[in-house]
C-alpha cells in the first residue's frame, strides 16, 4: 500500500473518529440518565408497594425487571430457585415486610401469590 493511500485511509479514520465522538458522548449520557431513571422508578415503586419492595429485597431482583417481564410467574419461579432460601423463609420475609395488605398488592399487580408470598 502506498503511503498516499495509507495517508488517505488514516484521514478517513480520523474523520470518522471526530464525527462519532459526539454520538458516543450522547450514548454515555443517555445510559447514565437511564440508570438514574431506573433507580428512581425502583425507589418509587418500593415506596408505593411494600410487597414488591419485600420481594425485591428477599430475592435480590429488580422490581422493574419483574413488572416488565412477559411472564411474571416464570420470572418469580426462577428468582426463587436462585435465591437459595427455603420457600417458607421467603414467604415469611415478604409477609413480615409487606404487612397485611401484601398479598392483595401482589394480586392487583398480577403477581401470583403462591410464587411469592
Amino acid at each position: 500500500m502506498s503511503s498516499e493511500v495509507a495517508s488517505l485511509i488514516q484521514e478517513k479514520v480520523n474523520e470518522y473518529s471526530v464525527l462519532v465522538a459526539p454520538v458516543e458522548n450522547a450514548i454515555r449520557e443517555l445510559q447514565l440518565h437511564q440508570g438514574m431513571q431506573r433507580a428512581r422508578a425502583e425507589d418509587e415503586i418500593h415506596a408505593l408497594s411494600p410487597a414488591l419492595a419485600a420481594i425485591s429485597e428477599t430475592l435480590g431482583i429488580s422490581v422493574l425487571d419483574l413488572l416488565l417481564s412477559k411472564d411474571r410467574e416464570t420470572f418469580l419461579r426462577e428468582a426463587v430457585m436462585q435465591a437459595a432460601l427455603p420457600m417458607e423463609v421467603i414467604r415469611e420475609r415478604i409477609l413480615a415486610t409487606a404487612g397485611a395488605g401484601g398479598g392483595e398488592q401482589l394480586k392487583a399487580l398480577g403477581i401470583p401469590e403462591a410464587s411469592a408470598s
